[in-house]
């Protein structure tokens, strides 16, 4: 159940609350010279600054991947040279499999009037899509439902494992052997990978409804947001490395003869 993986995220985010708080004072500055950048700054310093934005989130993302494949159970430490590389060969890897994904799902979604299916997004805004689902030929809704949902999921699985393969091995190389991804699929069941990645969906819905809601004071507003962005955030790299770690172990279990 969703409310699992949302304690997991906290035991793993808080197993060193001194080290969260650390964490949550760099989120902090960061933001202050984000905000400073986008106001002052010209339209090339705020381009490079959402590309180190980028390589620094999916970077420091998978990082945290990496340490729960090999079974860790804290937030990792911060290597500026490993967060950096990992930060550019995932933004390749997130380039090419959310290209892909928008292709495909727009070759499907396009002729029938919708736009592309995501799951979160859906979900984040629920009365949007009551509304576009019966204003819409039924025929066609449920066309987009369900094809729309299994290119979807099995877009994103290929992207997932992808991510682990690559935090697991540091070969961009390993990220697009489509076979190989396949067969990891396949270890763990698409039914049960399905079953997880739609909990942590949910999950991830559930911190975001929470950010929605704004409190008295705006200062704590920020942080609480803040706060909740990074439980969004950890849920799911947190996520990508427990699934494929799963598909490890069980890897394991069948090389080893029982006796």
């Amino acid at each position: 159940m969703p409310h699992i993986i949302l304690k997991r995220v906290w035991d793993y985010c808080s197993y060193s609350k001194k080290y969260l708080v650390f964490i949550m004072v760099l989120l902090f500055i960061s933001s202050l010279i984000q905000n400073y950048v986008i106001i002052h700054g010209d339209s090339n310093e705020i381009n490079i600054l959402h590309l180190l934005v980028l390589i620094v989130v999916s970077g420091y993302g998978m990082v945290i991947t990496k340490d729960r494949i090999n079974h860790g159970n804290r937030l990792p430490k911060i290597v500026v040279k490993d967060i950096l590389l990992f930060g550019i060969k995932s933004a390749v890897v997130i380039s090419v499999y959310v290209f892909v994904q928008g292709k495909i799902l727009d070759y499907i979604c396009s002729p029938l009037n919708f736009p592309r299916f995501d799951l979160e997004e859906m979900l984040l805004n629920w009365s949007e899509t009551i509304h576009m689902l019966y204003s819409h030929n039924p025929v066609n809704t449920v066309i987009f439902l369900v094809v729309g949902a299994i290119l979807f999921y099995v877009c994103s699985f290929f992207m997932e494992i992808a991510l682990a393969r690559l935090a697991d091995t540091g070969s961009l190389v390993s990220s697009f052997n489509f076979i190989a991804i396949k067969r990891s699929i396949d270890v763990v069941g698409w039914r049960n990978y399905a079953k997880d990645y739609t909990l942590i969906v949910f999950a991830i819905v559930f911190l975001s409804y929470l950010m929605s809601y704004e409190l008295v004071f705006s200062f704590l507003d920020s942080i609480v947001d803040m706060f909740l962005a990074f439980l969004i955030f950890a849920t799911q790299y947190l996520g990508i490395g427990a699934a494929y770690c799963e598909i490890k172990d069980l890897e394991t279990k069948v090389r080893i003869p029982v006796e």
